[in-house]
């Protein structure tokens, strides 16, 4: 499964910076680093690392607490935190009680002691890299819930929370899964408790996320005759962002269809759910040109009744039918449908979704 975080892929090289002032040990924890995939470069120099922090993008950066100069790696960290969103490992060969409540005031992603294996290496930086997106995606949605005031909006921002955090989510539920084998099989009680530690707060972050999606369907239940086509107009516009900043093209065909009788904030969740995942599908792609995604309306007729057809159609790489199905958000999707007393189909010839609802003459 690929999943989406921050707009990037699974696939994307992470970047690494090492300041370490034991050139050695830097150019082989630089070539351990790479030998798992990472993009890693290293700085000796406190005046070094600060300037390649300021002009460059990295995902993480692991630092050495004692270094030659006037600044230590703790001192470079506090500066790190308090202009950038950064994860900090610190490698160190002083494991004492002053150095690791100093280190704590920074907040840090993990803590090495020297000398330390590859493996070891390896579920920390990919533990901090996870922990550190799925933090940056809860401050977006803290951010979104603050600007939203109105609570009828609830529903689509909670249908993203369900998106955006489910899938790095899935995948640090999974590293732990892997950490607990380990652990397991040496023996080493410490890094089992770490590990049902990360399992029981990712589960919880798991239940708030359902919790709140669960709350905004149950401020939407008023039925009306809406508009399909603003309830579509409306969702593409609150994705509008996601796709600029994507490169995707989202294409509405409108036909002439009636009002439908319906919960609208419900149908609201159940296009953003369906289209999030055209998005997914359609980021898959290796070239950023030509990804489209096209919704359509119409009206058909089935068994002497009608009903009006929306089709969501993605140019996808790939079939990532894993994506939603794992996910709460397709069981939400077709409860919804249901409740509408409509239907809902995936063609995967044409890569599509389908859902229909019935048109319900006013008495």
């Amino acid at each position: 499964m690929t999943s989406i975080v921050e707009n990037q892929k699974e696939t994307d090289v992470k970047k690494i910076l090492v300041v370490e002032d034991e050139r050695i040990i830097a150019i082989n924890i630089c070539s351990t680093l790479k030998q798992y995939g990472y993009n890693a470069t290293y700085v000796s120099e406190a005046n070094d690392a600060i300037e390649q922090i300021e002009s460059e993008h990295f995902d993480l950066v692991l630092m050495d607490i004692m270094l030659n100069g006037p600044m230590d790696g703790i001192e470079i960290a506090g500066k790190i935190k308090r202009s950038k969103e950064i994860p900090v490992i610190y490698l160190t060969a002083y494991s004492d009680e002053a150095t690791i409540n100093r280190a704590k005031t920074t907040e840090p992603f993990g803590y090495l002691i020297k000398p330390f294996n590859s493996r070891d290496l390896y579920i920390s930086v990919e533990m901090a890299i996870y922990k550190s997106q799925v933090q940056k995606h809860i401050r977006v949605v803290e951010s979104r819930l603050a600007e939203n005031q109105k609570w009828e909006t609830i529903a689509l921002v909670a249908s993203g929370i369900s998106h955006e955090i489910n899938n790095p989510l899935t995948s640090i539920l999974n590293l732990a899964d892997l950490i607990l084998l380990e652990a397991k099989k040496t023996s080493n009680s410490a890094l089992k408790e770490k590990a049902e530690k990360i399992t029981e707060e990712s589960e919880r972050i798991a239940k708030i996320v359902k919790n709140l999606v669960s709350y905004s369907q149950s401020t939407s239940s008023q039925w009306t005759y809406s508009n399909l086509v603003s309830i579509l107009n409306d969702t593409r516009s609150f994705l509008h962002q996601y796709f600029l900043k994507e490169g995707i093209q989202c294409e509405l065909e409108m036909g002439d269809v009636p009002h439908v009788y319906c919960q609208p904030q419900k149908i609201k969740q159940v296009l953003l759910n369906l289209i999030q995942d055209a998005r997914l599908r359609v980021n898959t792609r290796e070239d950023s040109i030509g990804r489209k995604i096209s919704v359509s309306l119409s009206v058909i007729g089935e068994e002497g009744k009608e009903f009006v057809k929306i089709q969501i159609k993605d140019n996808g790489a790939e079939d990532l039918m894993m994506g939603i199905s794992q996910m709460n958000s397709l069981d939400v999707t077709r409860s919804i449908i249901a409740e509408h007393k409509g239907s809902l189909s995936r063609d995967e010839e044409v890569s599509s979704w389908v859902f229909t609802l019935p048109i319900v003459k006013p008495v």
